[in-house]
């Protein structure tokens, strides 16, 4: 009886996990994407930054690194350098790829592990970038971001991927996105209760069954009302771009998301201006 309950469970989840909706066009897919796999010519950053110039660039693009106390930059430095030598890039469809790209993305894939001790999201090796929303033969839709499982690959559309970025307060950041769905991949899928993942699910669920209450959530983006992942992944966007309004509207869950992230920026923000209040 209990080997046929778990294949029941099994078989709901896969279907649950192939039927996401595509309302903002991000994607969290546990099969193979071949037109994207199948191609050669992936590479690493032309030239790893002096630890002098990373800081500059971050310091000048990155709103989270300009929050960090020194050592903790150090250490955000550290982690990007290793990211740096591990992550595979491609560009796509006449997208020129430059080392700004491969910036952005490792230095968000930094950030959103930043209070873990594990960073380097070992099975996802691989980012594919496109000059628009891509076309999965898969899904059979256009996309602007898919991660997909068992490649240990993501695919982003750079525009969107770039502009989400620039704008660190509008609450909509594909790369957190993308990387928050291949957070609970690496990590939480199968070390949930190792991680912490449970307690947040349990947390989260409340929050998540009440969206179908609401025409337009009053601070949830409506695509979180999706799916548990699709609510995970837009947690994490508001949780890095609009902490303080999120700890005020969602108290438990922010608490939950910091708990499982070992980060509260919220706190952070509130130090430093205290600090330049005196």
């Amino acid at each position: 009886m209990i080997f046929w309950i778990f294949i029941f469970y099994f078989i709901v989840v896969i279907v649950v996990a192939l039927r996401y909706s595509n309302e903002n066009n991000n994607q969290f897919v546990p099969l193979d994407d071949g037109e994207v796999l199948n191609i050669e010519g992936y590479s690493r950053i032309s030239e790893i930054p002096t630890p002098d110039k990373l800081h500059a660039f971050l310091l000048k693009q990155f709103h989270y690194y300009k929050l960090l106390e020194e050592p903790n930059q150090q250490k955000f430095r550290d982690r990007l350098q290793v990211l740096l030598k591990n992550k595979w890039f491609i560009a796509k469809e006449d997208l020129e790829l430059h080392d700004v790209m491969i910036l952005f993305t490792c230095a968000s894939m930094v950030q959103i592990t930043f209070g873990l001790k594990e960073f380097t999201f070992p099975r996802f090796n691989k980012i594919a970038l496109f000059p628009d929303t891509y076309y999965s033969r898969m899904i059979e839709r256009e996309v602007k971001g898919l991660t997909v499982y068992h490649s240990g690959l993501v695919i982003m559309s750079w525009p969107h991927a770039y502009d989400g970025h620039v704008n660190p307060t509008d609450k909509i950041n594909l790369i957190l996105h993308e990387m928050a769905h291949a957070l609970y991949l690496d990590y939480f899928g199968n070390r949930g209760m190792l991680f912490g993942f449970d307690e947040w699910q349990e947390k989260a669920y409340s929050e998540f069954e009440s969206m179908a209450r609401y025409e337009e959530h009053p601070f949830l983006r409506n695509y979180a009302r999706t799916n548990i992942h699709e609510f995970w992944a837009v947690c994490i966007e508001h949780f890095f771009e609009a902490p303080q309004e999120f700890r005020k509207q969602l108290p438990e869950l922010y608490r939950a998301m910091s708990k499982i992230l070992n980060q509260d920026i919220a706190a952070r923000i509130d130090q430093l201006k205290a600090v330049s209040a005196v």
